[in-house]
């Protein structure tokens, strides 16, 4: 058996990268034949220390600043295209694909080359871009989560796009090209998701072989904490309208309190200047965020979007401290069940503004601690055991379940 790893970027800037990299990490030491094909320069694997065969197509993803051919090639990459055809055509092996995200570069183009090909397709689905246009389920207009069936006509009408409705009839035009691959394909494909509550914004539909599995997940820090003996209000991630950065900053504004928020993002600029009594350094390495999580009280997840995992949230529960999280969030219900953390309205900053508030008890916020430190030991599998879930997956050994 071969095992080839799809994913548009090369360098780790977000969860899907991560998991596509851990994914190759799992093969080589699995022994598994595997390649990576990739749809940028493939550089990131330097910084990862991995060796294995890369077919790196060199292009930059839509992100970096588009031109005007991407208005037509974006649609179906005609070079992906290709380049994957000529990959599955070129053995005789059994051949499994992992496909993890597409939408940047590569194009649905490559789904309609392994439609061609005997090849098992999985795909991990990080986020909702397997049926819905703008991936996030979530009308960026109203900030509500899209109630309306993707693809449908009311789709069609519907201005839900975070730029603009051309822009969102461009995403429609682009998913018509992945539904054209015809429904026999998305009928065999395996889906491994997130959380399993992204199983219901997936169906009903032509997909429906499913199975859950976690991200692996390693706390922010290693050294024990005491959030409740800390100050620190924390915020990591990437700064965005959709992460909810501009509902935390309202909060932090109406309680005068101050924050750390790490990331960048098109909102970073915006928030160094709206908040000045707040530290907003941008990227910080992972040494840095693990010792600064040290100090933290509480880390704040203010997705509006029905965030699928929160990979964030789950770290630093892992850690220890508790969170305050969007109700939007997957993984919400559970954190408030565990006693890991608050959970408030999603867009709503006076609602954060009173959790935000109430954190300010040491007793809440070591009992709170308590629960997290309990919920961690369950949110999510080990690396190790996510590793050998996965490679069950891949032999066949773990079979996918029909919704």
């Amino acid at each position: 058996m071969r095992l080839v790893v799809v994913n548009d970027v090369s360098v780790v800037r977000g969860g899907a990268t991560k998991v596509a990299i851990q994914c190759l990490q799992a093969c080589v030491r699995a022994a598994l034949d595997c390649t990576f094909f990739v749809g940028d320069d493939g550089t990131g694997l330097e910084e990862c220390g991995l060796r294995v065969p890369t077919i790196a197509l060199g292009e930059k993803p839509l992100r970096d600043g588009p031109v005007i051919a991407n208005v037509f090639d974006r649609h179906f990459n005609k070079r992906a295209y290709e380049a994957l055809a000529m990959l599955l055509g070129q053995s005789c092996e059994e051949t499994v694909v992992h496909v993890h995200g597409w939408n940047q570069i590569l194009s649905p183009s490559i789904f309609h080359a392994l439609a061609k090909s005997p090849a098992r397709v999985i795909v991990t689905a990080h986020d909702f871009f397997l049926n819905c246009p703008n991936g996030g389920r979530l009308n960026y207009k109203s900030g509500e989560i899209c109630p309306v069936k993707p693809m449908s006509f009311e789709c069609l009408a519907t201005n839900c796009d975070k730029r603009n409705y051309l822009h969102k009839l461009w995403r429609f035009r682009r998913m018509l090209g992945q539904i054209g691959v015809g429904d026999a394909f998305w009928e065999r494909i395996e889906v491994i998701l997130a959380h399993e509550k992204m199983e219901a914004y997936l169906t009903p539909g032509p997909i429906r072989n499913f199975q859950t599995l976690r991200t692996p997940t390693e706390p922010l820090t290693w050294r024990p904490t005491e959030p409740w003996r800390r100050e620190r209000i924390m915020f990591l991630g990437r700064m965005t309208w959709e992460k909810g950065v501009r509902t935390l900053c309202e909060a932090l504004r109406m309680t005068g309190q101050a924050a750390t928020l790490i990331g960048r993002g098109p909102l970073l600029d915006e928030m160094q200047v709206t908040l000045p009594h707040c530290w907003v350094p941008g990227w910080l390495d992972d040494a840095t965020v693990s010792e600064l999580a040290d100090q933290a009280r509480i880390f704040v997840m203010p997705s509006r979007m029905p965030e699928p995992y929160g990979l964030v949230a789950a770290e630093a529960i892992m850690s220890g401290i508790p969170v305050i999280i969007s109700s939007n969030a997957l993984i919400a219900d559970e954190v408030e069940q565990n006693g890991a953390g608050l959970v408030f309205k999603s867009g709503d900053a006076a609602s954060l503004a009173e959790a935000l508030l109430k954190v300010k008890s040491d007793s809440l916020v070591q009992k709170l601690a308590e629960g997290a430190r309990a919920f961690g030991k369950k949110i999510a599998p080990t690396r190790p055991e996510w590793e050998r879930r996965m490679i069950a997956i891949y032999t066949g050994e773990t079979a996918f379940l029909a919704a």
